[in-house]
Order: structure tokens, then C-alpha cells, then sequence
């Protein structure tokens, strides 16, 4: 009997796989608060959300591992400082490299510049900036988020004016608050503001 072939591979690499995986299945599963409307990844962070939606589960396993060497490579060079406590590695920075390095498009994860230095580089400076950030808006919830985009949707459906929901934020809370459905709330704000009907709607 012969002996299996032996796959070598870099366990730091499967480690961060890991890691990558747990904080896109949080994002699937809705978990936790999110970042609020005004934060300059707000947007980094829905093209997270809506990649593993649209690509579940094997999608996220596959995007986990494609990205962890990657990862991994830039973590290596921060400084001795950084990497010893600085910058908590699997709660901190795989988490915020994944917000601020990476591009979740509809049809794959790039990073958003290419090299090691120049991602390591913007990282640093993404995370000073969430730093001295300082929001007017609450934290939000990904179901909230969820209401805010299905909101857009119907805005661009219905008005063909997506920009709608974040012209009327009070009232998209309100909405939110009152458990509304978004195609239904969208049809009456558009009336109420006597908007052009592209319809039909339903």
C-alpha cells in the first residue's frame, strides 16, 4: 500500500484562513453592531455584508483562503512593536485589513492597491483615521442595514432616485423602528414628497 502524497502548507496561513472566515460568517449571520451611517468604511462594509450574501457559504470559504496568504504577508512585515501587542492579530487587525485593504466586488475580493508595502502603508493610515473619527449617527445593526438597502432598492425601483432613503433619514428610522415593509414605506414617502411614479409597483 502506498503512502498518501504530503500536502505541505504554512499553518500561519490556515490560521488566518480561519480568521477570515469567522469575521465573514459574523457578517453573514447578522452579527453584532455595525458601523455607523457617516463612517468612512460604511460603505466597505455593506460590499462586505452583500458579498456573503450572495455567495454563502462555499463563496466565503473559497474568498477566506485566497485572501489569507495575503493577509498573512502584510502582517508579517508591521513592526516588532505592532505585532506584539499593539495590534490584537485576529481581533484587530484581520478584521480591519479585511475593511480597509480589501474591494468585495460582485464577482471576486481584490485588494485595493497592489504590494505588500503600499497595503501595509494604507492600513496604517485607515486605522489612524477610524481613530480620530468622531460620529454624529448611533452605531447601527445589520438588520437595520439590511432595511437601509432593501429601502434603496425599492427608491430606485420605484423613483428611480435611490438617494431618496439618505435625503430622509429621520424617516427611514422611523420606518425601521415601526417594523415597516421597505417597498410600502418607499411608495408612500414617494407620494407624500409628490415624487414621478416609474412604476408599475406592487
Amino acid at each position: 500500500m502506498t503512502k498518501p502524497e504530503i500536502i505541505k502548507t504554512n499553518y500561519l496561513v490556515i490560521e488566518t484562513a480561519m480568521a477570515a472566515y469567522a469575521v465573514l460568517e459574523d457578517t453573514r449571520l447578522l452579527i453584532g453592531a455595525t458601523l455607523p451611517d457617516d463612517h468612512p468604511f460604511k460603505d466597505a462594509e455593506r460590499q462586505m455584508s452583500k458579498y456573503c450574501d450572495d455567495y454563502g457559504a462555499g463563496g466565503m470559504r473559497r474568498a477566506a483562503w485566497e485572501m489569507a496568504s495575503l493577509i498573512e504577508s502584510v502582517w508579517n512585515g508591521m513592526t516588532e512593536d505592532e505585532r506584539d501587542g499593539a495590534i490584537c492579530w485576529d481581533f484587530e487587525f484581520v478584521p480591519e485589513f479585511m475593511l480597509y485593504c480589501l474591494n468585495f466586488t460582485d464577482e471576486d475580493v481584490e485588494p485595493v492597491i497592489k504590494g505588500t508595502e503600499k497595503l501595509r502603508a494604507l492600513y496604517r493610515t485607515s486605522r489612524e483615521r477610524c481613530k480620530t473619527f468622531v460620529s454624529k449617527c448611533p452605531p447601527s445593526t445589520r438588520e437595520r442595514d439590511n432595511f437601509i438597502q432593501d429601502c434603496r432598492d425599492e427608491a430606485e425601483k420605484q423613483w428611480k432616485y435611490a438617494d431618496l432613503i439618505s435625503d430622509y433619514p429621520d424617516e427611514v428610522q422611523r420606518a425601521f423602528e415601526a417594523k415597516e415593509k421597505p417597498a410600502e414605506f418607499v411608495k408612500a414617502l414617494g407620494e407624500e414628497l409628490e415624487l414621478i411614479d416609474f412604476g408599475p409597483w406592487s
